[in-house]
């Protein structure tokens, strides 16, 4: 990726789409800057949390891991209003990998070597995170630093189509990814009015059960608005 004039164009012809507008960023990302896999994820200040799309199994199970497990680098990411950057995850140099213990264990066992987490932000408000994975072990070189950035801003641009807190935070029409944000979205207004908690501890407990229980955040989610599970008193 070496003609940032180009990938601007694709980058705004994406975002332009009426639909899959992050799948297709994402495309792009594993087509142009030299990684295997790209994600994006909604992290928003209001609570609202969900793996928006990813471009292949290990991608989402990367996403995932790190909304159950409330770390990794899109969580430090999203934090800190930063670029993450960790060419190899088996030897992470200055990087502070020891706060993410769950998912670097994650991340290894789905054979990633590398990941680079962008904020996905307007302005002062974040929304959310773009990861990027590589099976080996490698840094993003100038160019592909900078296209990744300037993913991350498209990335922006494509979830405000989502209307977060308008209308519901995760409207039908996302693809493969709908019925993931849909479900957790509902199970977490459920316990929020299971016990009375705001939005954001609501999705907290959720995503404690899914770590305790070494599960996917949907598969809970899933059982909460099926009705198989209820969460009780206690469970505060």
């Amino acid at each position: 990726m070496n003609d940032r004039d180009a990938w601007a164009r694709l980058l705004a012809g994406a975002v332009a789409e009426r639909s899959d507008q992050s799948r297709r960023i994402c495309d792009l990302c594993v087509e142009m800057l030299g990684v295997t896999g790209a994600g994006i994820s909604l992290v928003t200040a209001s609570g609202n949390r969900g793996v928006v799309c990813a471009s292949d199994d290990v991608a989402a199970r990367i996403e995932d891991l790190q909304i159950t497990l409330g770390e990794g680098p899109c969580v430090d990411a999203v934090r800190s209003g930063a670029p993450v950057l960790v060419p190899d995850l088996d030897n992470p140099e200055d990087v502070a990998v020891g706060r993410w213990p769950a998912f670097m264990e994650g991340a290894g066992t789905a054979g990633v070597r590398a990941v680079f987490a962008f904020p996905v932000r307007v302005g002062a408000a974040g929304l959310g995170a773009l990861d990027l994975y590589r099976a080996s072990a490698g840094a993003l070189d100038g160019d592909q630093l900078g296209g990744a950035l300037m993913a991350a801003d498209a990335a922006a641009l494509a979830l405000l189509e989502l209307d977060v807190g308008a209308g519901g935070a995760f409207p039908d029409g996302l693809g493969t990814g709908s019925a993931y944000h849909s479900q957790v979205h509902q199970a977490t207004g459920m316990v929020q009015v299971q016990l009375g908690v705001t939005t954001k501890e609501a999705f907290a407990m959720l995503r404690a059960r899914a770590f305790a229980q070494g599960r996917p955040l949907l598969g809970v989610a899933t059982d909460v608005v099926e009705r198989r599970l209820r969460f009780a008193a206690e469970d505060r």
